[in-house]
């Protein structure tokens, strides 16, 4: 079965509904549950959505997305424990020439170790890493 990893600029297009990405992140999302991939997050990527969307938006946004993650039954969390935080800083560290952000690198370290090949994200930091986007 296919897998699929969702990032948090994945995330915000899904619950943002003015996000510029919006209507391509529903499609996409859409797409990944007819095909019934398993859908996979971070922790860290919990995080972060919540807050952008706090900052981009309101209080109430930011928690009815919060509830929408926390209580999916679609949705397989992946908590950042502390293989995929040693894997995660030896990554940060290799990518002298990158910009990635630590969460991100998380993120990449989880895919690897999960073989996870596709993401939903709209950022050029996973097309960086060699990380296929869905569309």
């Amino acid at each position: 079965m296919e897998k699929a990893f969702v990032d948090t600029s994945g995330w915000v297009a899904l619950f943002v509904d003015n996000d510029k990405y919006h209507k391509k992140a529903a499609s996409v999302f859409e797409e990944i549950k007819n095909s019934k991939a398993l859908i996979y997050t971070s922790d860290y990527v919990i995080d972060e959505t919540i807050t952008t969307i706090l900052a981009r938006g309101s209080h109430k946004q930011s928690v009815l997305a919060g509830e929408a993650l926390f209580t999916s039954k679609i949705i397989k969390i992946v908590h950042v424990c502390p293989d995929y935080l040693q894997a995660a800083w030896e990554l940060y560290q290799k990518y002298k020439d990158k910009m990635f952000s630590f969460t991100d690198v998380t993120s990449f370290a989880i895919m690897k170790e999960l073989n996870i090949r596709k993401a939903l994200a709209f950022d050029r930091e996973f097309i960086q890493a060699g990380i296929d986007l869905m569309e």
